[in-house]
């Protein structure tokens, strides 16, 4: 009976362990990804950027001090996309392109925040992802950039500020 007990405890400490092992790895860190594409069909550069809806609603409901911001409710929605919008520049030659706010969306685990510019980039840009990082130090943000047939990518973490794109299509 006492070999029983034991190797029922081994297995349970065993299963705690693999339990924890998994959980470990299953850990995400904080990220956002953001995708530029020219649409020829509307003749607008679309961005599209992707946030973890639970990444967006403690981040930018601390920064708001809304600790119930919610992305489930219309408002909720509003705020994380009029934070994006604050926290995400496009620039030219001539300073700051002017990217339109178009709306935000649930698509599964993840909150999609649109924009659009009227028009194609300019030849050269330079890009500017401050999504969450003001929250979370461990942040990283990529930025993909579809240039042809080919996804250029751009990628912000601690320290990074802006970074320049030549489009080569």
């Amino acid at each position: 009976m006492r070999v029983r007990s034991r190797h029922c405890w081994q297995l349970v400490f065993v299963a705690a362990a693999l339990g924890w092992a998994l959980t470990s790895f299953a850990h995400r860190e904080p990220g956002s990804l953001t995708t530029i594409e020219w649409n020829p069909a509307t003749g607008q550069t679309e961005i599209i950027h992707r946030l973890h809806s639970h990444d967006a609603e403690l981040g930018v409901g601390a920064i708001l001090d809304m600790p119930n911001l919610s992305v489930l409710d219309l408002e909720g929605r509003a705020y994380i996309a009029l934070y994006v919008e604050e926290r995400f520049r496009i620039a030219g030659d001539d300073g700051d392109l002017s990217l339109a706010l178009i709306g935000a969306e649930l698509a599964g685990d993840h909150i999609l925040v649109f924009q659009e510019l009227s028009g194609r980039l300019p030849r050269t840009i330079r890009v500017l992802d401050h999504i969450l990082r003001d929250v979370y130090p461990t942040q990283v943000n990529l930025v993909n950039i579809k240039d042809g047939e080919s996804v250029y990518s751009l990628e912000f973490s601690a320290g990074a500020d802006w970074h320049v794109y030549e489009f080569r299509h």
